[in-house]
């Protein structure tokens, strides 16, 4: 097992054009583009750890594509894919450790610790977005913040959290409520006659479970696919691999 500071290392790439503003070749929504260079960290990751000795180069080409070369725009997605690969090549080696002693054993668990550091979405985001957009996502992310009593998410994140480690999901929900921000993919009742919400996840097979309180029914016979709707629910956790609320509300 080897000592690795990865975040330092993870920044530098993106440090030298962060005030930059945004170009072609992205759609210019903060979260979007933020979940899209986790997804290309995670992927040339993974590729990189299967041994596809051109992976990179194939990644960076398609992520790329009719995109300038001398843009910010460019440069970060190139840089992402780079990073995830240099990542992948680390994990053949054997677990890392970081210096605040978190344990990285999968590309899926580097990328959520390295993109969930302070100021990801400035630096690396910021070159993607124009400047009236990353301040209206700032503003957005500051009245969602979660507190001593609620802990705020979307179902995606939240799916992507329990993906990268159960453990510390449980660890960093603490027991507190749960309030998840979601597109409808399907609204049905389990064995017991409750009522069930799946949420996108970013993953069909696996959608965000929430078992809804009885008095919520009438409100759910009235939802349809595709609605983003926000739920509250009392307890959270893994079940067959995807994240399951009880005791769910709607907000």
């Amino acid at each position: 097992m080897r000592k690795f500071l990865v975040l330092p290392f993870m920044l530098f790439p993106f440090m030298s054009f962060a005030d930059g503003g945004a170009t072609s070749g992205i759609q210019p929504y903060p979260e979007y583009v933020a979940n899209y260079l986790k997804t290309l960290i995670t992927v040339s990751c993974e590729q990189t750890l299967k041994g596809d000795s051109k992976s990179e180069d194939v990644l960076i080409k398609q992520a790329t594509q009719g995109m300038q070369k001398d843009t910010e725009s460019y440069a970060t997605i190139h840089n992402a894919i780079v990073f995830g690969s240099l990542m992948g090549k680390n994990l053949k080696k054997g677990k890392t450790i970081t210096e605040d002693k978190t344990v990285i054993d999968s590309c899926g668990g580097g990328t959520t610790y390295v993109t969930t550091k302070k100021d990801f979405m400035k630096i690396a985001v910021a070159p993607l977005v124009n400047p009236e957009q990353l301040q209206a996502a700032d503003g957005e992310s500051k009245k969602d913040v979660s507190n001593d009593h609620i802990y705020r998410t979307t179902a995606k994140a939240l799916a992507e959290l329990y993906d990268a480690n159960e453990v510390a999901a449980d660890d960093e929900i603490g027991g507190r409520k749960v309030e998840i921000t979601g597109t409808v993919q399907e609204i049905a009742k389990n064995f017991t006659n409750d009522v069930i919400v799946r949420l996108e996840s970013g993953n069909r097979f696996l959608p965000v479970m929430l078992s809804m309180e009885d008095s919520e029914k009438s409100k759910a016979s009235k939802l349809k696919k595709g609605q983003k709707i926000v739920i509250t629910c009392e307890k959270m956790q893994l079940f067959v691999r995807a994240p399951s609320g009880s005791n769910c509300t709607f907000n």
